[in-house]
């Protein structure tokens, strides 16, 4: 009896590890933001418009780094629209691996963000966004869709 393979239904149909992939993408990003994210955020919007004080302006002048004040919200934005391209999975590599890279820093550095932000939760948010930053946000995702889109018009301009 011959060996005859499954057939393969379509290969850019999306499987059930994408969905699984999206599952993890959203709920990790939604799970940062509620917990970490939200807090920060106000509170860099009363540092910049009450000019109240802000712990983790503190925290960095501690260390040494210059122009805590602007480090400090700066951080926090760039965080917030990094965690918003891997929430969408518009370019989720670049933006997990600026995710990993300020979650490394502030794990590092011993920076404390909230009371509820522990090494634990640092390394497993390092480990979740390191894996997005290699792998990608998968085949639902706006990266997909976008290089689909435009591997088709390539294919129409050439033929």
């Amino acid at each position: 009896m011959p060996f005859h393979p499954l057939q393969d239904s379509d290969p850019d149909k999306p499987r059930l590890a994408d969905l699984g992939l999206l599952i993890i993408r959203l709920l990790s990003v939604a799970t940062f933001f509620y917990y970490q994210l939200v807090e920060l955020l106000g509170k860099a919007v009363s540092h910049i418009w009450d000019a109240s004080d802000w712990d983790l302006v503190g925290q960095l002048s501690e260390r040494g780094l210059p122009m805590p004040g602007v480090i400090a919200v700066a951080g926090v934005g760039f965080l917030a629209i990094s965690l918003l391209g891997v929430f969408l999975g518009f370019f989720s590599r670049f933006n997990a691996l600026l995710v990993v890279l300020m979650t490394g820093f502030v794990l590092f550095s011993a920076i404390i963000l909230s009371p509820t932000l522990n090494p634990q939760a640092l390394v497993l948010y390092l480990a979740i966004f390191a894996g997005f930053s290699c792998g990608g946000g998968g085949r639902l995702s706006l990266d997909y869709l976008l290089a689909d889109r435009r591997a088709r018009r390539r294919g129409t301009a050439r033929a």
